[in-house]
């Protein structure tokens, strides 16, 4: 695959090259747009420079790497008043690795030619290292001299003195590049038609664990790099035909999927440990394999529209149906030299197909002066028509495979369908002059195939009143109950994947995956209250102020009849702003935002063999509880000035955020959990920009970006590579980065 340069000298260079191929192409253009042009047109050139590396700051911006950069803008117009033909050449962020350009061209009221290119780098934690030769690649290997270890643990130098030396630098990215080519027509008498292309290819590293082992006490595992190597291509065709009262579109979505890399194999690390039945599977000889997003492809047709049967009632309508399928062969069952396999596969692919069905229909009426109607129906359903099949695998590449299908090893695939009808209704009803009233209720209800719930339903109702409360200020109100209730709830991924023989050597008290008591979020009952509010005012012609907050509350079950899973969650939001312009060439701005998330769930421990002993009521011994608190802070102010002393604009922004987030676990028993140490983020950024006019048509510009940013995560906090039990990991660091990126450019508007 292609690699991803690491050198910035590599980076600069591709960026000279490209701004110096357009500064060339914008001389006849240029020329040309001065002979033709009736709309302005600009184009802006200078260079910039970073004062350090810092990879969480150049994320998206592509501004990750200390050094100078070319800053390129450009917009050129041009129409023909005559012939009404008209083109535009668009490019921001030339001199950058996340960068766009776009060219249109067309006749107006006949046809339209478009041609766009779009680059992003997304930028991941360098401060990694890793034990693996070959990142990137979809083969791993472990360096030469390495002799493998039987675990980690940093408080016997001895076994991190066996990985530390051989750990190299790591460092995450992707770049995403998108080439897109479109164009529509005008048929006469209505009609047009459109279609585009695009082809987007992804590639870069990420990463991924690796896992040999897979119970009692012998899992061992890495953080291993993973190659990115998509394409995708998608094409859209459209027919559209268009009166006063009737509008109509019929299209066609075609999307193809492919990874250049269909699976990662890597070395194990680790030496034979007691559990690993295959003689092999230890270092050096095992060889872990995973298989990446397999190719695939997805086609879909649609049709949608509205009528306006009145000038006060619009109906429209949507109706897709769509079919996505996977049919990349299936990776054997191990990877690793010597492991027998007794039972083949069997199947050779998944041969997987989903068949989607979308219709929508909607109606807007006011059916009197002061009442307007709204409803729509939402049905959408997924059929998945994956073949089942019975696959008897082997425990993480380290275990040979086991005979017959009375083990838990024999599992059988669940294709999951669901299928959900939504009903929205709403009214509005303006009470007197300055007052409105609404109401509204929902109803969702879904189905779902193999899951532990077969049925959910949801009713929701609305009510608001906003109004005008003095000539200068407006005030607005909401109040939303939902309520959720599942029909039933059985461990139907228990008794429909693993085998009957398998179930049949199980007592009542152990024929279970899940705790029977548990209940997944998204399935269970849940009884939802939302409180929103929102107040503008403008005491003079020159100030405005708003004030509006949201609040949410789910309840999980029922309080005399707890189970286990999430309890409750609750959330506040509330935002200040205001704008001030005093004077005709001065706009200021400020805003605060304040959010707070709020969870608690249950839950229940216990050894295989204790279940039954156990039971089903509590609370005892295994009992865990977890409090999660989220808060989070944002501090904006700015002004803007334009036309200082005739000549000059400048502006600043500055915004301060923190946030911090807190876990709390609690146990039942004579066990003793602490909380989770916090995880703190502090955001500074302060923006600056200066433009100078040096004569009629032409700019200097200076701007500056300055952030500083700090971010403590127990996660990853002075871990070494070794030192989490049985986890080789990269050792990376949270972002810790003070940064200044200052720009000079040169803009010149002509016509």
């Amino acid at each position: 695959m292609r690699r991803l340069a690491n050198n910035p000298s590599n980076g600069i260079l591709k960026r000279n090259r490209l701004c110096l191929a357009v500064a060339i192409a914008l001389v006849p253009v240029a020329s040309y747009a001065q002979q033709e042009a009736l709309v302005s047109s600009e184009v802006e050139l200078g260079a910039g420079y970073v004062n350090k590396d810092a990879w969480k700051f150049g994320g998206y911006n592509g501004l990750g790497d200390e050094g100078a950069y070319l800053i390129g803008n450009i917009e050129l117009r041009s129409r023909d008043r005559e012939t009404a033909r008209w083109w535009g050449l668009t490019g921001t962020n030339l001199g950058l690795s996340s960068r766009n350009l776009r060219f249109d061209l067309g006749t107006q009221g006949s046809y339209r030619l478009w041609a766009e290119y779009d680059q992003l780098e997304k930028r991941g934690n360098d401060t990694g290292r890793t034990l693996f030769n070959g990142a990137g690649s979809s083969s791993l290997t472990l360096p030469a001299g390495f002799a493998g270890i039987a675990t980690t643990d940093t408080t016997q130098a001895l076994r991190a003195a066996k990985v530390d030396p051989f750990l190299q630098k790591l460092d995450l990215r992707q770049e995403r590049q998108n080439y897109v080519a479109g164009l529509s027509a005008r048929l006469g008498r209505g009609w047009e038609a459109s279609a585009n292309f695009r082809h987007e290819k992804k590639d870069g590293i990420k990463l991924t664990g690796g896992v040999f082992g897979n119970s009692g006490g012998n899992p061992r595992s890495s953080l291993i790099p993973e190659p990115v190597d998509y394409e995708t291509n998608q094409l859209e065709a459209a027919l559209a035909y268009a009166t006063q009262k009737m509008q109509f579109k019929a299209s066609y979505y075609l999307s193809l999927f492919n990874n250049d890399n269909t699976s990662l194999t890597w070395q194990n690390p680790y030496r034979q440990i007691a559990g690993w039945t295959a003689a092999s599977a230890g270092f050096p000889t095992g060889i872990g394999q995973l298989a990446l997003p397999p190719e695939n492809q997805f086609h879909q047709l649609a049709i949608n529209g509205g009528y306006n049967p009145t000038q006060t009632t619009r109906l429209g309508y949507t109706l897709s149906i769509g079919r996505m399928t996977q049919d990349e062969p299936f990776l054997p069952y191990a990877a690793t030299p010597g492991i027998v396999i007794n039972t083949p596969l069997p199947r050779s692919s998944l041969d997987g197909q989903v068949n989607t069905t979308l219709a929508n229909l909607n109606f807007t009426s006011r059916v009197l002066p002061r009442l307007t109607l709204r409803g729509s129906y939402r049905f959408d359903d997924r059929d998945d028509r994956t073949p089942r099949a019975q696959y008897l695998y082997i425990g993480a590449d380290s275990q040979s495979p086991q005979s017959g299908v009375a083990t838990n090893r024999a599992r059988t695939n669940l294709p999951l369908s669901h299928q959900q009808n939504l009903v929205k209704l709403d009214a509005d009803y303006r009470l007197f002059a300055g007052t409105k009233l609404n109401a509204g209720y929902d109803y969702d209800q879904i189905r779902r195939e193999l899951e532990e719930v077969a049925k959910t339903k949801e009713h929701t109702l609305r009510f608001g009143v906003r109004r005008s409360i003095a000539e200068n200020v407006t005030g607005a109100v909401s109040y939303a109950r939902s309520q959720r209730r599942y029909d039933g709830y059985h461990d139907i991924p228990f008794e429909e994947s693993f085998s009957p023989e398998y179930r049949a050597t199980l007592t009542a008290a152990t024929a279970w995956d899940n705790n029977p008591l548990m209940r997944k979020y998204n399935f269970s009952d849940r009884d939802r209250d939302r409180l929103k509010f929102n107040v503008s005012a403008s005491p003079q012609q020159s100030v405005t102020l708003g004030l509006s907050a949201d609040y949410y509350k789910d309840q999980h079950e029922s309080e005399k009849n707890p189970l286990l899973g999430r309890q409750e969650a609750k959330g506040t939001t509330y935002t200040l702003d205001a704008a001030f312009t005093p004077a005709e060439k001065v706009t200021t701005h400020a805003y605060y935002t304040h959010d707070n998330y709020k969870s608690r769930q249950q839950n229940r421990s216990f050894a295989s063999a204790t279940k039954a002993a156990a039971g089903l009521e509590g609370p005892f011994a295994g009992d865990w509880f977890v409090g999660v608190d989220n808060e989070a802070d944002t501090f904006g102010v700015g002004f803007k000035l334009t036309g200082f002393r005739g000549r000059i604009d400048f502006g600043a922004d500055l915004t301060y955020t923190t946030s911090t987030g807190h876990v709390d676990p609690q146990s039942v028993g004579t066990s003793t959990a602490l909380p989770l140490p916090e995880n703190i983020t502090r955001l500074t950024a302060l923006q600056l920009f200066a433009k100078y006019q040096l004569q009629k048509n032409a700019w200097a510009k200076l701007s500056l970006l300055h952030q500083k940013y700090k971010e403590s995560d127990w996660a990853w906090d002075n871990v070494r590579p070794t030192e989490m039990a049985n986890v080789i990991s990269t050792g990376q660091l949270p972002p810790d980065y003070t940064v200044t990126a200052l720009g000079l450019s040169y803009i010149y508007r002509f016509q």
